[in-house]
């Protein structure tokens, strides 16, 4: 080219973008031209032959790199699941080898599936169950929380393999509960995961999940106690946890796949069945894919340039066979044969001006050049400046290079990184080590993968990193190494841990708030319910979301009143205090009240319900209590016996009809007026306010027995008692409750037995008891005076007579006329009684001195002296012995003083004299 240009001259000629200004073009490169096109002609015929070679030579290869482009990338797809499903595995060791329903849904939310893992419907856990334990077992899940657990589908071979656990649970609800074991193809592949102690990928089988009831695959991991498989595969068996599962929807997880080969390639996708047919999976012809109905029939065999492939994922072969499409086919090898002797003067004019175009285009591949390099350079400018660490590994994963980001995120120079493993460097006893594993498997077979991470810096401190890690190749297509990009996430993580807890804690209050909250659609049907009003229910969130009503657990009065609000509900928005009774499946009746708003669309539509149901049941039962007390009350209060009033101030504020029948009152009368009316005199009322209105404020209660006055101005007895009424407002202070009842006859009838118990029935004077307490009393009396008394007994002289002669009526008529005299000429502090027959005694007190007695007791025996004229007209007389007792002389006790008395009496008698000497 040198020598080419030592004769130039300026052109205006522009060559591509890159154009900086007038180039120099030689003058010899048309020469070069026209020995280029004499030597391509010369040489047409060996270019054909060789052009017929190249050509198919180069379509093989284009069809390779097509089939291996596309057999790794459905190897990645079958491949990425099993990462998510060790991430699960390890999540469980972390926990202690129990994975919850909470923890595995919080693992599964944390990954993005639809980018993540293509095809896959959700993650899942199988658990080993005996058939001799299946009740038992079923009964533990449903203790611990699934209700609504049961096993379903159910093979005849032992063990089952149940699935406990899927997420997301609204597309994989029909697969729960069911045995997977049961299908000859899963089982298969189940038992071969467990044996092997490697991810198993199941024969095509359909889906419980997938709707379209097409191919699919379910892919097992299985998972050991301790987290390690055993060596055996016996061993492995026996220490068997479960297996992690995930279903795989083969038109999901290959959509897309053939894109990049459609227009170069026909294709047909088959995976090997059990019995060593192959069932198509995926079939493209001329750039459509086919149905899989037509692709059972679609073949390639009889193709030219036909390419068959096998390989195996988890345990599972497949068959990829692809050839040329009629069009590739045409279009690359189309100039072989005659076409290419045609073309062969087209192809020599084609070099010459390739020749010419290199020839003036050295100067703009070197400026090409020089920006390819400030290109590089300020590629590398950003490498080294971003904030996101970047390294190199080579195919062995030891660091070859490492960018500035790196050594700020993790302290580490690039002399202490280079030639290291990144692990050497960066892990942490706190690093997962599934994660670890997982990326590990993906670079062992040159793919690429993203996870995060927990790292330790050279300071020991950890942080969080989002690491994406890239294969690199050379132009071969071979493995060089990886790119890793690490960026922190550490503050992302720890807010997200703060939202996490604050989500929880919120979750917390929700479901654990002293009421049931939920929401209603339009039909009545949970679209949320809180675990309060689950329990109150007695279901699941799986069984009432979306299919049951809130009328479903209400009694028939509560669904009757449902019915009439909750459309006027939808339309006001609002209501508040409905009540009715909720009945759980488990039974238990509870009385609610509830209130509700309602969430209503941009135009009005009503969308759903924001409800809040309260427990009643102890609040409506003491309310059902106070009512029927009240009507007990009220029966009391009306009683006809009980007068009751309500006193405010003294003055009456309520009645009840029994106090207007006591006092003689007309209706309502007495309602405002004085309590005075009702007491005998001022002194009265006075008395009982200043006794009774001190003890009652005191909290005490007052009781009584006095006259009142009736509205005729007649007496009664009144049993009184009253209360104060405490908790009273500012209005109705000073208020209290009196209770009357009439017992005028009761004391009546007292005084008549009262008199009857202590005066003799035949002459009305004091008996032996009445005598007996006002002796005592007189002794007391005298003790605390420092006077005297005397005690006279006296005895009938000639009253047998009387009653032998003139009978005993005549005898009462003496015993009458005897004590009418004894009382007229005794004072009013003296007494007289009578002991018996003709016997009595007469208490004489007070007295200075014993002499004192004398006078009184003759003017007795005078009276007693005179005739008696009976009521037959016939006349009759007796006299009287007498005997005399002094107090304290003779004696200071009753027993004393009567006896003395008695003796004196019967030696008077003895002696026939009285108390001056007569008889």
């Amino acid at each position: 080219m040198q020598a080419f240009a030592t004769t130039t001259k300026e052109t205006s000629l522009r060559i591509g973008d890159g154009y900086t200004g007038p180039e120099t073009i030689s003058t010899t490169a048309w020469v070069a031209a026209a020995v280029v096109l004499s030597v391509g002609l010369a040489l047409t015929a060996a270019a054909a032959i060789w052009q017929q070679q190249s050509a198919r030579a180069e379509a093989r290869s284009q069809q390779e790199r097509q089939v291996e482009r596309l057999q790794a990338d459905v190897v990645k797809r079958l491949t990425l699941p099993v990462y998510g499903l060790k991430g699960a595995r390890g999540a469980m060791a972390a926990l202690g080898g129990r994975l919850d329903r909470a923890a595995f849904d919080a693992y599964v939310e944390s990954r993005d599936l639809a980018a993540e893992f293509p095809g896959v419907r959700g993650f899942g856990f199988i658990e080993p169950v005996a058939r001799r334990d299946l009740n038992a077992f079923i009964a533990s899940r449903q203790r611990e929380g699934s209700t609504g657990f049961q096993v379903h589908g159910s093979g005849a071979d032992d063990p089952l393999y149940v699935v406990t656990q899927v997420s997301p649970f609204s597309r994989n609800f029909a697969a729960w509960g069911i045995d997977s074991g049961a299908h000859p193809v899963r089982r298969q592949a189940i038992e071969q995961a467990i044996d092997s102690g490697e991810a198993a990928l199941s024969a095509p089988v359909r889906l419980v999940q997938d709707p379209l009831k097409g191919p699919g695959f379910l892919l097992f991991v299985p998972a050991y106690e301790q987290g390690l498989a055993p060596g055996s595969a016996a061993e492995r068996r026996s220490a068997l946890v479960g297996l992690f599962y995930a279903p795989l929807v083969a038109s999901d997880l290959l959509r897309g796949v053939a894109e990049p080969a459609a227009q170069l390639l026909d294709l047909k996708l088959s995976a090997r069945m059990p019995d060593g047919s192959l069932q198509p999976l995926l079939a493209v012809q001329s750039g459509r894919v086919m149905p899989l109905e037509e692709a059972a029939a679609f073949t390639l065999a009889d193709a030219s340039t036909v390419d068959e492939r096998h390989f195996s994922v988890a345990g599972r072969e497949f068959q990829l066979t692809t050839a040329l499409t009629p069009s590739a086919a045409v279009r690359l090898l189309g100039l072989s044969g005659m076409a290419l002797e045609a073309g062969g003067a087209l192809l020599s004019l084609l070099l010459a001006v390739t020749v010419y175009l290199l020839a003036v285009g050295r100067s703009r591949a070197e400026q090409l050049a020089r920006n390819m390099t400030a290109d590089l350079r300020r590629l590398a400018m950003v490498a080294s400046h971003t904030t996101n660490a970047v390294f190199i590994t080579g195919t062995d994963r030891r660091i070859t290079w490492v960018n500035e980001g790196f050594t700020r995120l993790t302290g580490f120079t690039s002399q202490e990184a280079l030639g290291r493993l990144p692990s050497e460097l960066l892990h942490s006893e706190r690093t997962n080590a599934d994660t670890v594993h997982g990326m590990r498997e993906a670079m062992a077979v040159g793919l690429g993968c993203k996870g995060e991470l927990l790292n330790r810096r050279k300071d020991g401190e950890d942080y969080w990193v989002d690491v994406e890690i890239q294969p690199l190749r050379d132009d071969a297509g071979t493995l060089t190494g990886f790119m890793l990009i690490e960026s922190d996430i550490t503050a992302r993580k720890a807010l997200q841990a703060q939202a996490d807890e604050a989500r929880e804690s919120l979750q917390d209050l929700y479901d654990n708030a002293p009421c049931a909250y939920y929401s209603l659609d339009a039909e009545g049907r949970f679209l949320q319910i809180n675990a309060v009003g689950l329990a109150w229910f007695g279901c699941t969130a799986a069984e009432a979301i979306g299919r049951l009503k809130s009328t479903d657990f209400l009694s028939p009065e509560g669904q009757a009143a449902f019915a009439e609000a909750f459309p006027r509900f939808k339309a006001e928005g609002h209501i508040a205090g409905l009540e009715f009774d909720v009945v759980g499946r488990h039974g238990q009746t509870r009385r609610v009240s509830l209130s509700a708003t309602a969430v209503h669309g941009p135009n009005g539509e009503f969308l759903r319900s924001r409800s809040a149901m309260f427990d009643i049941s102890e609040t409506h039962r003491i309310r059902q209590q106070l009512h029927q007390l009240t009507l007990d009350q009220e029966a009391m209060l009306q009683s006809d016996l009980v007068g009751m009033l309500k006193l405010r101030e003294r003055r009456i504020v309520w009645r009840n009809a029994a106090v207007e029948r006591i006092f003689g009152y007309a209706e309502g009368e007495l309602l405002g007026a004085a309590a005075r009316q009702l007491y005998v005199d001022d002194t009265a009322y006075e008395t009982l306010g200043a006794l009774a209105y001190p003890q009652l404020r005191a909290g005490g209660r007052f009781r009584s027995q006095l006259q009142m006055r009736r509205k005729d101005g007649s007496l009664i007895w009144i049993d009184l008692s009253g209360v104060d009424l405490p908790g009273a407002t500012h209005e109705r202070a000073g208020e209290s409750l009196w209770m009357m009842v009439d017992i005028t006859q009761s004391k009546a009838h007292e005084a008549r037995m009262e008199r009857a118990a202590l005066h003799d029935a035949l002459t009305g004077l004091p008996n032996r008891l009445l005598l007996a307490d006002r002796l005592r009393q007189a002794i007391a009396a005298a003790l605390r005076n420092g006077h005297v008394f005397s005690l006279a007994y006296l005895d009938l002289n000639g009253f047998k007579q009387v009653n032998d002669t003139h009978g005993h009526d005549a005898g009462d008529e003496v015993l009458k006329t005897v004590a009418a005299r004894l009382q007229a000429g005794l004072r009013g502090s003296d007494t007289v009684a009578r002991l018996g027959g003709d016997e009595f005694v007469v208490l004489l007190t007070p007295q200075q001195a014993p002499p004192e007695a004398e006078p009184v007791l003759n003017r007795l025996l005078d009276a007693l002296a005179q005739p008696i004229t009976l009521s037959t007209g016939a006349t009759v007389a007796v006299g009287s012995s007498l005997g005399l007792a002094h107090y304290p002389a003779d004696g200071r006790t009753p027993d004393t003083l009567m006896r003395h008395a008695d003796e004196a009496m019967f030696a008077n008698k003895r002696a026939a004299r009285g108390l001056r000497g007569r008889a």
